[in-house]
């Protein structure tokens, strides 16, 4: 196609090129023409002033009758004349003079000054009256055509081959000619010769030859612009074709894939005019709103598809638009209500674009049907906010509306907050599996929420805890609600298998009647109390309040683990050492251990000693967490320290008895000393004497694979239990660290001392090494050298420091 239009562009400028060049010939042809019709004309012209030049020299001439001039060699008397009696005449003084006649005369200046003037005439007759004037054969033949009444004779002829304009005019005989003529039968008034003009035409044929070259050439140089115009036009057109058809092929593609994907859109694509009336309904808006393409072209589309409640509003924007160009949805993706053949109206996606055409606007409307993306976002808002197992708000959503129901609160309402946990919810969970504990949890869920009232608000908090707020109550009603829910539990019975458990519920309450209170501590508070509920024998309620002394040393417990939590992300938990010296007497003994303490920065910087958190993790199982932190970060530190000067041989570390009754703790210690390569040598476990003695069996195992792994062993706080010597013997250890409460004292108090001396021997007695902890002066230095103690430690020997600053 585009050659095609090509070739036709090419035709066109090739016949274009032909008219023009045809055109230029025709220019030039006429140019020729009318430059040579110039100098025949300025020849003719010039002629006829030659001429008219003579004749008026043989006018003037014959005009004064007779002309004599002096009879010489060169001007003798004329034998032409001779029949004049008074041809020779004297004048007084003596000089002889000679008539001459006009013919003469013209005939001598044309001979003797005609190179003055270039072109010269002769007078010329069929009878001429002297020789001289004889004319030649052109002369003749002219002097013929003039007798037979012809006013001028011109012609273009050769003279001894140059070319000559000739001209002649009669010559007319007026009776002043008939003195010289008398015997010629001359008539006065008729012509007797002519006067003729030989025009040579040499020059000016060379200036017209000159002009000619001169023309043609101004047109060969428009000729060779035109055919470069034509070329280059041609050219530009060919690409201004080429573009255009190459555009029109893209619109064409684009036409098709526009229909294509008018047709097969999964969105409906309605395009209406000026008037709202529908132009284009593709089949998509078929499907969606139930019509036939055929049924709506041409009907105002808002009263088929736009709900009669926004139908006005649709007309109004649309007038609007037209007649000031204010565009509120045009180009904007909103979303809004649409209507079906069957009127039911439904949620869609509208966007709406504008084409100008030449008279008139074309509107097109793309409308997707959302309703399946309705349905979607909010059963994603409801997953979102919700329990997936039991379909109660999840705790994000119900401390938002617990959150919500604080910002709302008036001066004098008041609600109460309850929260509510599971009595050995672990023991179906373990005996019978998760499967079983899921199911309990969806039978417990609707048990509560058919009895927590309409109004009130129920969440799953997690695990086995719920949250229930209920609104507009006082804590006395409250109660009496938590009671019905106690009894609800009581007299349920879970069916799994064939077993069947019966349940209980701890319930912690609180009320709410400050606006100002924080969701989090209203939260702790409920949560203190339910768990003062489980300690005070399961299956109760507790109401509290803000002001709860008990409850209060409860929270400032959960908050420190909070802080713990926080510490673990922030990396704000520090390792610290003390030295153990080995007791010499009197100078400073020599460093033989160094026990690892835990100490935890605050977001301030400032250092927090474990007697203020340590609690709140063994009340609240943490204590595991923080073992195991304790013992990885020490381990790796003194790998990454292989310089053993400034490290002393051994280094004790505390457990918990939770880490001590933990089988998974045992192959975690046994791991991290294979994979830091530190030799279980040197490490030393410090377990407290209450821990052995609770679980004797498991103490003992704990200790004595790890012994036979390398490591060694202290009891420490020994002394502090009533049966301290009792099991002893049962306990393979190799340390005895002398409870601090009784070193402390020794150095003033006998029966302290009396204590401090008694632990050491019998433990030397079993073979263990002793430790006094605590030593903080001399004296208890001196009295523990004087009786034998192995080992001290304390603050006069050294105050514990960060373990990066050893």
């Amino acid at each position: 196609m585009i050659f095609k239009n090509n070739f036709s562009t090419i035709s066109y400028a090739f016949a274009l090129s032909i008219l023009w060049t045809a055109s230029i010939a025709v220019i030039a042809i006429w140019s020729i023409s009318e430059e040579r019709k110039s100098t025949l004309n300025l020849a003719t012209a010039e002629a006829r002033a030659y001429f008219n030049k003579d004749q008026a020299v043989r006018l003037w001439a014959t005009e004064h009758g007779r002309i004599y001039v002096p009879t010489t060699s060169n001007y003798p008397p004329d034998p032409n004349l001779s029949h004049i009696r008074e041809r020779d005449i004297a004048t007084p003084s003596g000089i002889k003079l000679t008539l001459i006649n006009p013919a003469r005369i013209i005939r001598e200046l044309d001979e003797n000054f005609g190179h003055l003037y270039g072109v010269t005439g002769r007078v010329t007759s069929l009878t001429p009256l002297a020789v001289e004037n004889t004319p030649d054969e052109w002369e003749k033949q002219a002097l013929y055509r003039l007798a037979l009444g012809e006013k001028e004779i011109i012609e273009l002829t050769t003279i001894n081959g140059q070319e000559y304009l000739r001209l002649m005019q009669p010559l007319m005989v007026n009776t002043d000619c008939l003195l010289c003529h008398a015997d010629q039968d001359f008539t006065p008034g008729e012509p007797g010769g002519g006067i003729g003009i030989a025009l040579p035409m040499q020059e000016l044929r060379t200036q017209e030859t000159a002009a000619i070259v001169s023309n043609v050439t101004i047109l060969l140089t428009l000729w060779l612009l035109g055919i470069a115009s034509l070329i280059v036009g041609a050219w530009i057109i060919s690409r201004q074709v080429t573009v255009r058809q190459q555009a029109l092929k893209k619109l064409q593609r684009s036409e098709k894939r526009k229909g294509a994907i008018v047709e097969t859109a999964l969105d409906a694509i309605i395009t209406i005019d000026k008037d709202d009336r529908i132009l284009e309904f593709n089949p998509a808006a078929e499907k969606i709103f139930g019509y036939t393409a055929q049924q709506v072209m041409g009907e105002k589309m808002a009263e088929l598809i736009v709900p009669e409640p926004l139908r006005q509003q649709h007309y109004e924007g649309f007038q609007k638009h037209l007649q000031t160009g204010e565009a509120s949805i045009i180009g904007t993706r909103i979303e809004t209500t649409a209507m079906r053949s069957d009127g039911s109206e439904f949620p869609v996606e509208l966007a709406i674009t504008r084409i100008d055409q030449k008279d008139y606007p074309l509107f097109t409307a793309y409308i997707r049907d959302i309703t399946v993306n309705r349905e979607m976002a909010q059963q994603l808002l409801h997953q979102a906010s919700h329990d997936h197992l039991t379909n109660l708000l999840n705790r994000h959503s119900f401390e938002q509306s617990l959150r919500g129901l604080l910002d709302s609160m008036s001066i004098n309402s008041q609600h109460c907050l309850m929260y509510l946990d599971l009595d050995r919810f672990k023991l179906i969970n373990d005996s019978c599996g998760h499967a079983a504990g899921d199911e309990l949890l969806r039978q417990l869920a609707v048990l509560l929420d058919d009895n927590a009232g309409d109004n009130n608000t129920l969440g799953r908090l997690g695990g086995d805890e719920f949250g229930l707020v209920v609104k507009n109550c006082t804590p006395e009603h409250a109660l009496q609600i938590g009671r019905k829910l106690l009894a609800e539990i009581q007299n349920f019975r879970f069916y799994w298998g064939n077993k069947i458990f019966s349940l209980g519920m701890s319930i912690g309450l609180v009320s709410i009647t400050d606006p100002g209170q924080d969701v989090t501590n209203l939260l702790r508070l409920a949560d203190a109390a339910c768990y003062r509920a489980k300690e005070e024998g399961r299956n109760r309620i507790i109401a509290t309040s803000q002001f709860d002394g008990e409850i209060l040393l409860r929270r400032k417990e959960i908050d420190w683990i909070t802080h713990i939590e926080s510490a673990f992300e922030q990396q704000r938990f520090i390792l610290y050492q003390q030295p153990i010296h080995r007791i010499r007497g009197g100078d400073l003994p020599a460093i033989v251990a160094m026990e690892i303490l835990l100490r935890m920065r605050d977001p301030k910087g400032q250092i927090i000693t474990p007697d203020r958190f340590i609690p709140s993790a063994e009340r609240y199982n943490s204590m595991a967490v923080i073992d195991r932190w304790v013992f990885r970060n020490t381990l790796h530190w003194l790998a990454t320290h292989p310089d053993k000067k400034h490290i002393p041989p051994l280094v004790t570390i505390n457990l918990s008895g939770t880490s001590v009754m933990d089988p998974l703790f045992l192959d975690f210690v046994l791991e991290q000393l294979q994979e830091t390569s530190v030799p279980p040598g040197s490490i030393c476990l410090e377990i407290t004497e209450t821990v052995a003695i609770t679980n004797l069996s498991r103490a003992r195992h704990f200790i004595t694979k790890l012994r036979t792994a390398g490591c060694l062993f202290a009891l420490d706080d020994f002394g502090s239990g009533m049966s301290s010597y009792g099991y002893l013997k049962d306990l393979p250890v190799d340390f005895l660290k002398i409870d601090g409460q009784f070193v402390q004292g020794m150095d003033k108090d006998p029966i302290s001392l009396a204590m401090v001396k008694s632990i050491n021997e019998i433990g030397q007695l079993m073979g263990k090494k002793t430790i006094a902890e605590h030593v903080a002066n001399k004296n208890t230095m001196a009295l523990l050298a004087e009786i034998r103690v192995d080992y001290a430690q304390g603050y006069y020997l050294g105050e514990p420091a960060p373990l990066d600053d050893l």
